[in-house]
């Protein structure tokens, strides 16, 4: 450098979430399904602003693909451009919410049984780890910034483009057994890695290397 010093090193450290604070409960899980007319399917739950950076375009599509019979995507989120393509699709199965408030958000994860977020240019989502910490297996592009979670048995990751989509989302609402191992993996993640306690240990050993240099 001009000074004759070496940059210090990148450190990243993630965000985190509180698990206790997203504990899925049967009130919550019975309630939102039955607002929106879910009975006992399974559901796969976007959530997120409906922005095409978001990729909820083509989830729509890959779902409608998969054609799974009894099935439901819960799109939640305020519209930002998307919504009217979302409601031409027609489709009964695509239940779109709206913007969900914090209690709402909560009780769709509690309803969900899987999260799918193809985003691309995230930082690190906060509804994915929210999703993570619920116990919900993921399903999320490389753009979400979490490459531990396949590794983990947590979830799959995938490209945003239709064909992987659809596969994994075939391979996720099809088999009950794949997404309770899956979801416990998430939840076991979240508490090993992107608890407020793990970051701020995280930060703690930053510190500590900044001052050793």
């Amino acid at each position: 450098t001009r000074l004759g010093r070496m940059p210090p090193p990148l450190h990243i450290v993630p965000n985190g979430v509180n698990p206790a604070d997203v504990t899925p409960s049967a009130p919550a899980r019975a309630g939102f399904r039955r607002r929106y007319e879910l009975g006992d399917a399974p559901v796969c739950l976007f959530l997120g602003r409906l922005h095409a950076r978001k990729g909820v375009d083509v989830l729509a599509q890959a779902f409608l693909a998969a054609n799974i019979p009894d099935t439901r995507l819960v799109i939640a989120g305020p519209d930002e451009g998307m919504q009217h393509g979302l409601e031409e699709l027609g489709d009964p199965r695509i239940v779109l919410t709206g913007y969900l408030d914090a209690d709402q958000r909560l009780a769709a994860l509690a309803a969900a049984d899987v999260f799918a977020l193809p985003a691309t240019g995230e930082g690190l989502s906060m509804a994915a780890l929210e999703a993570l910490a619920a116990g919900l297996p993921v399903i999320l592009s490389p753009g979400c910034n979490l490459p531990e979670v396949e590794p983990a048995g947590a979830g799959l990751e995938v490209e945003p483009a239709l064909e992987p989509l659809t596969a994994a989302l075939r391979l996720l609402l099809n088999d009950h057994e794949l997404r309770l191992r899956m979801g416990a993996a998430a939840r076991t993640l979240v508490e090993s890695r992107f608890t407020w306690e793990r970051v701020a240990e995280q930060m703690e050993a930053v510190y500590a290397t900044l001052r050793g240099l």
